[in-house]
């Protein structure tokens, strides 16, 4: 299994700090988000991949990796863009990412502005056993889930529904832009993007795609570890107070 970790936004609701730092390498608790990433993929062996940047900072990307000290080999692509307008959009650079790396096995798809305290075991064995998973974590409020993509799974996992934030959500648990899918989903993020769908967020991907084919929930339970969305200028300083103190 290869890595695709996608970090080409340009991240507008955190300018200023954005303007010149890629939010993915702001620093949390003293380290780069994508220190938390790298961390988590290396203790499952998880060692090679591809990291999607727009054209701005991808020479930044280039220079973190460079000086990583985990073992995760990343391929750092350069999507070209330059600005939040001319964006390929997450399913838009995931195609790029899988493309350009020529990944032809099971991938993990991960959006880099994650910080994660949970381990991958648990995910990728629900994936090595059911097939395409979805990592799920409960948010604790439906104010907080209305900003994010909300699944509905049946009695057995499987996701029979799915909505981008939904104005009214009728549970705590969403989706926080990790994936684990079957080699043969590249087909279908190409399918996904030649029918004209969105290419904007992978949660909308994600929407379609467990019509096309099974797709499976794995919900991180609160014992299990943190998890923050480096989205807003709240949710940094949310991220830096809580796991500067752990």
């Amino acid at each position: 299994m290869r890595c695709v970790i996608l970090c080409a936004g340009f991240a507008t609701r955190l300018q200023p700090l954005t303007l010149t730092v890629a939010k993915h390498l702001l620093t949390v608790a003293g380290r780069p988000v994508l220190d938390y990433v790298v961390q988590q993929l290396a203790a499952v062996g998880i060692g090679r991949g591809v990291l999607v940047s727009n054209h701005v900072f991808a020479d930044d990307f280039r220079n973190w990796a460079d000086g990583s000290t985990f073992p995760v080999q990343l391929q750092i692509l350069d999507d070209g863009t330059t600005s939040n307008e001319t964006r390929l959009g997450s399913v838009g650079d995931l195609r790029f990412g899988l493309e350009e790396g020529d990944i032809q096995e099971d991938f993990l798809v991960i959006n880099g502005d994650n910080v994660f305290t949970f381990a991958l075991d648990g995910v990728l064995q629900t994936f090595r056993g059911r097939g395409n998973t979805i990592v799920l974590y409960d948010v604790g409020s439906p104010a907080e889930a209305a900003k994010l993509g909300v699944p509905q799974c049946d009695p057995t996992g499987r996701v029979v529904g799915f909505r981008e934030k939904p104005p009214n959500p009728d549970t705590t648990v969403v989706s926080i832009g990790i994936y684990a899918y079957r080699a043969e989903v590249r087909a279908l993020v190409d399918r996904y993007l030649a029918e004209g769908h969105s290419p904007d967020k992978t949660g909308q991907f994600v929407a379609w795609l467990h019509r096309q084919t099974p797709v499976y929930g794995h919900l991180i339970r609160r014992g299990e570890g943190q998890w923050f969305d480096i989205g807003s200028h709240e949710q940094y300083d949310q991220a830096n107070r809580i796991l500067t103190q752990l």
